[in-house]
């Protein structure tokens, strides 16, 4: 009998065995990883990570989304563009520091993150100074950070909690912005189906960027 309340997609994304792993299975992904390594957590649909991918085929790129949903939409992509230098993980990002080696990542991309706007629901945002902590200790000397969001109240708090980290770590401001978009879409990055959104709603979106030396 065929259970009408299981999410289709968690065997939808089974299509893609070489560069889509799920649960307890992303630990034998690790096996595939080269460097550098540039990791795009909560990477949604994949347009981006895909549009990275395809840009620099001598990197390699990582993507990481909870939802099987868009899990499955990214497999689509990779597999539609032939892409031999990316994967992606269906896991929560929380435990995700821990699949990978000291001075392994080159690079983060952490787009429009969930900003749990309620006061009691903040301690379950995913940028916070003990996940950022375990995060650098795999990442390069060099190694760059971009965060992107449309919620203001979220976007200071990830300002507070990088700047609170400048003691502990050697930190490079790169980029701060409140309207990332404001000099026109930029060629060198993809609008997300996140920002097409708030983009049409008249939202500006922050970003911060940042350098780990």
């Amino acid at each position: 009998m065929v259970n009408r309340y299981l999410n289709p997609y968690i065997n939808q994304i089974k299509s893609f065995p070489e560069f889509v792993f799920s649960g307890e299975a992303c630990l034998d992904a690790v096996k595939f990883f080269k460097t550098p390594l540039f990791l795009d957590i909560g990477c949604g649909n994949g347009e981006s990570l895909v549009f990275e991918a395809q840009k620099n085929p001598d990197k390699f790129y990582v993507g990481v989304e909870l939802q099987y949903k868009e899990v499955y939409r990214t497999g689509l992509k990779i597999q539609k563009a032939g892409l031999k230098n990316c994967l992606v993980l269906q896991m929560d990002a929380k435990k995700l520091p821990d699949l990978f080696k000291s001075d392994q990542i080159s690079s983060v991309n952490i787009f429009f993150p969930d900003p749990w706007p309620k006061t009691k629901h903040r301690k379950n945002r995913l940028v916070q100074v003990a996940y950022l902590r375990r995060l650098f200790a795999k990442m390069q000397k060099g190694a760059s950070v971009n965060i992107r969001t449309d919620n203001d109240d979220y976007f200071i708090h990830i300002v507070s909690t990088v700047y609170s980290m400048k003691d502990e770590f050697k930190l490079s401001i790169t980029e701060f912005t409140r309207d990332y978009y404001r000099d026109g879409a930029r060629k060198d990055s993809c609008i997300t189906a996140f920002e097409r959104i708030f983009l049409r709603q008249g939202l500006l979106i922050n970003a911060l960027s940042f350098i780990v030396e």
